[in-house]
């Protein structure tokens, strides 16, 4: 059966590898577009790991609008549960203006950063301290693409800072960050005294969701995302990112399947009066079933594995030309070649299956009047 299988699949190699070339298309884009969603997926998971013990504290008006300041920390910080709490000023780089690297700014204060670093530790160098008026700490990323070691220079928003130490690789978005002090953030990039959001540190045995509703009953113009709130809704916004371009793979690898699905209608159409022999010979139509089903599903294998290579060796060279930038966008996981492995096969036997019914479905007598 298999070699029978075999020598039909090259019988008729330009439609062979067309259709092949068909579904590795389809599996291509899966694999380049799954391999995005994988590095997405593991960003959240290690930034959430990172910061889940966290509460974080905005203005009513929103992460980008104004109302916080030092005395909305102070007032935070009086509220009953609360161990500590700073503010934090976040921006863009300003080369970044769409901030499509992630790269960005984080003014803290400086007896603050570690705390809000933990549990990352550092590769090289020291944490901020009071007298870092233009220090900077470097995530890897920004390091790499800088090309920078402890005691260079960065520039940002036409303001020199001292590289005072250089984060861990952490797979998070401590990876594109460059923290400077609080003030001098709020001073170099014209914030006045503005604070984006504030972190809040719940006492050891507090509960965190109740105490994100206490602050927001204590504190007035404040609004408040718990741990689990933050968690859930960036999962809501990864998994819209991951429908909209696994989606868009998918139909790619569907319209593959079609080329598979007309090639082998062709095939059936062609070969009408061999199965009419083989019908005559004895065999059953379970065993033409599984001798199209065997055809599509190898035309989809063979895909599906021209497609991973392709996609594979695509996301490798992006992501080679990426690492200049600081950036890593794509990761591949066994996961991810698995299901591209199995949704090729998948297609290649779903487009065959109505052209095996209607090989199995021929009756042996016409099939050997035919042609």
């Amino acid at each position: 059966m298999i070699d029978l299988i075999i020598k039909n699949a090259t019988q008729r190699k330009v439609r062979t590898i067309l259709t092949i070339c068909g579904i590795a298309l389809g599996i291509f884009a899966l694999v380049v577009m799954g391999a995005m969603s994988e590095n997405f997926g593991q960003t959240f998971e290690k930034s959430m790991s990172l910061t889940s013990d966290k509460i974080r504290v905005f203005a009513q008006s929103g992460i980008f609008g104004s109302g916080l300041s030092e005395k909305k920390v102070s007032d935070v910080r009086h509220v009953a549960g609360v161990e500590d709490a700073y503010g934090v000023f976040v921006t863009l780089f300003d080369e970044d203006q769409f901030g499509m690297s992630g790269k960005q700014v984080l003014g803290v204060p400086p007896r603050k950063s570690r705390n809000v670093l933990e549990p990352v530790e550092l590769k090289a160098g020291r944490f901020l301290t009071a007298g870092d008026t233009y220090g900077v700490v470097v995530g890897k990323n920004i390091a790499g693409e800088y090309g920078l070691d402890v005691g260079n220079t960065l520039e940002l928003n036409k303001k020199k800072f001292t590289v005072v130490g250089i984060l861990e690789y952490t797979g998070s978005i401590f990876d594109s960050y460059a923290i400077i002090p609080l003030d001098t953030a709020q001073k170099v990039y014209n914030a006045n005294n503005s604070i984006t959001y504030i972190f809040v540190q719940p006492a050891p045995g507090v509960d965190a969701e109740l105490l994100a509703r206490r602050i927001e009953l204590s504190v007035k113009g404040v609004n408040t995302i718990s741990p689990n709130e933050l968690k859930e809704q960036a999962s809501e916004s990864l998994l819209i990112f991951s429908v909209v371009t696994i989606s868009s793979a998918i139909l790619a690898a569907i319209i593959g399947g079609l080329s598979v699905m007309n090639t082998m209608l062709m095939s059936v159409a062609e070969r009408t009066r061999e199965f009419g022999i083989l019908k005559a010979m004895g065999a059953e139509n379970k065993d033409i079933i599984l001798l199209t089903l065997g055809e599509a599903a190898l035309l989809g294998a063979i895909g599906g594995i021209l497609g991973i290579i392709t996609g594979s060796t695509a996301t490798y060279v992006l992501n080679t030309w990426l690492a200049s930038k600081g950036m890593v966008l794509f990761i591949i996981t066994d996961r991810l070649l698995i299901i591209a492995m199995l949704f090729a096969i998948f297609i290649g036997m779903v487009s065959g299956t109505y052209p095996a019914y209607r090989a199995a479905k021929m009756s042996p007598m016409e099939a050997l009047r035919h042609g």
